[in-house]
């Protein structure tokens, strides 16, 4: 190698170690920039609630550590029904929905299904058009659904966005598998949970998972349609319990206009607030999710590359 030769290798060696180590330096700095306001979360969870009132929020480590927020969060009488209701229509509701939404999807993958345009465009239409609060409100009611626990199940079968996520990667699937077992005398069914099923476990996990989280955060469904305490579940648990926080701070913010001394806004205030309280609600609700995403990650990220890019 002659000495421009090793001049201008050198020089390109040079120029990647620099390249390398300004990647590093921004690829650290977007994960802090990710990460730390989840962490400003947890420790905000384990900090005493007069603390962050009096002194405001932390920023590395909590002034003074505290468990009376979660102690808070996890008092409730009905905690174990809230958990319980909370785990069970996350199991069955996302079971559910995704048999239902992938039975939609592989039935569509058919192009000679009958009528298939009207499906298509039906499922569309739940897509980007909903019946309205009083409407679906009524619907509930008038089946029978309202103060039941299938109203946790049924009205979260279908997902449109989900069967289309199915829809791409069943029509990546060669035709010639389902024309070989129909040969040796497989039906629809017995195709769709013994062959399709294990190949398609990816997009399967991937959809799961969006299904779970959608079940195990949503709260909204319980606040409209029970009313029976033996329905709550966590999600709503939490925010009932937020909102009487809340209310505890604005009778401590009344008592401090009307003249209230230092030791008697601290009795009412009590070692926990409405901050607190809600990053303790947060915590909870985000820790099963987090020990559950790590089993699903490979299969999760493999389901949303193949089903966004084949079909």
């Amino acid at each position: 190698m002659t000495a421009h030769a090793r001049k201008k290798a050198g020089y390109w060696n040079s120029r990647l170690k620099a390249f390398d180590i300004v990647n590093a330096a921004l690829l650290i700095l977007v994960s802090i920039v990710v990460v730390y306001p989840f962490y400003q979360c947890v420790i905000v969870a384990f900090s005493d609630g007069s603390d962050i009132t009096m002194n405001g929020v932390v920023y590395l480590l909590p002034r003074k550590w505290s468990l009376e927020s979660f102690k808070y969060m996890l008092s409730s009488a009905d905690f174990l029904i809230a958990v319980r209701n909370s785990v069970t229509r996350t199991v069955i509701g996302s079971l559910f929905s995704v048999l239902v939404t992938s039975g939609y999807a592989f039935a569509l993958s058919h192009s000679d299904l009958k009528l298939r345009k009207l499906y298509t465009v039906l499922g569309l239409i739940t897509m980007y058009f909903g019946g309205g609060l009083i409407p679906t409100f009524l619907t509930i009611r008038m089946v029978g659904l309202y103060d039941n626990y299938w109203v946790y199940i049924f009205p979260m079968a279908f997902n449109m966005f989900n069967a289309m996520v199915f829809l791409s990667y069943f029509r990546g699937v060669p035709a010639a598998l389902e024309e070989s077992a129909t040969i040796d005398g497989a039906n629809e069914l017995v195709f769709f949970f013994r062959i399709m099923l294990p190949v398609s476990i990816p997009v399967f996990a991937c959809v799961l998972l969006f299904d779970a989280v959608g079940q195990w955060n949503a709260y909204y469904d319980c606040m409209i349609y029970t009313q029976d305490e033996g329905l709550i579940v966590l999600a709503h648990r939490f925010a009932k319990m937020l909102l009487a926080a809340q209310y505890i701070e604005q009778r401590v913010a009344d008592a401090a206009i009307a003249g209230a001394t230092a030791e008697e806004l601290m009795a009412m205030r009590g070692p926990v607030s409405s901050l607190t309280t809600q990053m303790a609600a947060m915590v909870l609700t985000v820790v099963p999710i987090i020990c559950v995403y790590p089993f699903l990650q490979k299969y999760f990220i493999q389901g949303i590359m193949v089903g966004s890019l084949k079909g």
